[in-house]
């Protein structure tokens, strides 16, 4: 065999060390020319992590190309996020079965990324995955209508080429707020179960045995003070007591975490 000449094997060793470019790279490069802050400007990114400087990439290529309709910023945005929103698309159709396609669905998602760039603000560095993850959901959803849907579309041909987007469901940094929203419910509510759960075990057996045969059981009060000997308003009196104790302990302490805790307390009371 024989063995390649100087020259060639120098040329060889030029094109090992120069590997194409990576996605990020040619975004930020397309930014630059295109005279756009880096994310760490727009966004104060200094120290965020890569995946989150990968996001606001997208949303900054994304506002370029709502700005202006390049081709050339939307194919740049395209190979930044096609393996990330194919692997959202993938995880969402996984409970579905196979009667959907990704790819399909991926590409519906892109082309009404490109036909909709109005409908797009970027507010915050996740603005376009949260936008894409709406739009790749409205798609699903579109895909899984009744037939009675799918006949609607078949008497006007021209929806087969011009979705509409689904004005009925929430703009994209609304049901972000709402996600958000969700989540802090989640976690004041799991903080104030796990309060009310220490409280409670310091009661004493008496107190915890009557709490939990009338919260938790329904057990009438006369049945209830019968089965332990007790008059009624005596059982009444204990159930109050130790109602105001959890209260007043939970009080202390949510007035300690501040008072947006204790004021999601008052609404749950």
């Amino acid at each position: 065999m024989a063995l390649p000449s100087q020259a060639s094997a120098g040329a060889l060793d030029t094109a090992d060390s120069h590997p194409p470019a990576s996605p990020e790279f040619l975004a930020r490069e397309l930014l630059r020319r295109f005279g756009e802050p880096s994310p760490e400007e727009r966004y104060a990114l200094a120290d965020a992590d890569a995946e989150l400087v990968r996001d606001a990439l997208a949303t900054l290529l994304m506002d370029c190309f709502r700005r202006g309709g390049d081709a050339e910023v939307f194919e740049a945005l395209v190979a930044l996020v096609r393996a990330p929103l194919e692997q959202r698309v993938r995880r969402r159709l996984r409970w579905i079965g196979p009667q959907l396609d990704p790819d399909e669905i991926l590409q519906d998602a892109l082309v009404n990324v490109f036909r909709y760039p109005d409908r797009f603000a970027a507010e915050r560095p996740g603005a376009f995955r949260a936008w894409s993850t709406t739009i790749v959901d409205n798609t699903i959803r579109r895909r899984l209508r009744p037939a009675r849907g799918a006949m609607a579309i078949q008497l006007q041909p021209n929806e087969t080429l011009c979705q509409a987007a689904d004005e009925t469901a929430p703009g994209p940094m609304e049901q972000v707020e709402a996600d958000e929203a969700s989540r802090e419910t989640q976690r004041a509510f799991g903080m104030l179960l796990c309060c009310y759960h220490a409280i409670y075990q310091a009661l004493n057996e008496r107190e915890r045995f009557v709490l939990q045969m009338v919260e938790v059981h329904g057990r009438r009060y006369a049945d209830l003070a019968l089965e332990l000997h007790m008059r009624p308003e005596a059982l009444k009196m204990v159930v109050f007591r130790a109602r105001r104790r959890i209260q007043d302990r939970l009080s202390v302490l949510f007035s300690r975490a501040g008072a947006g805790v204790g004021a999601l307390l008052r609404a749950a009371g």
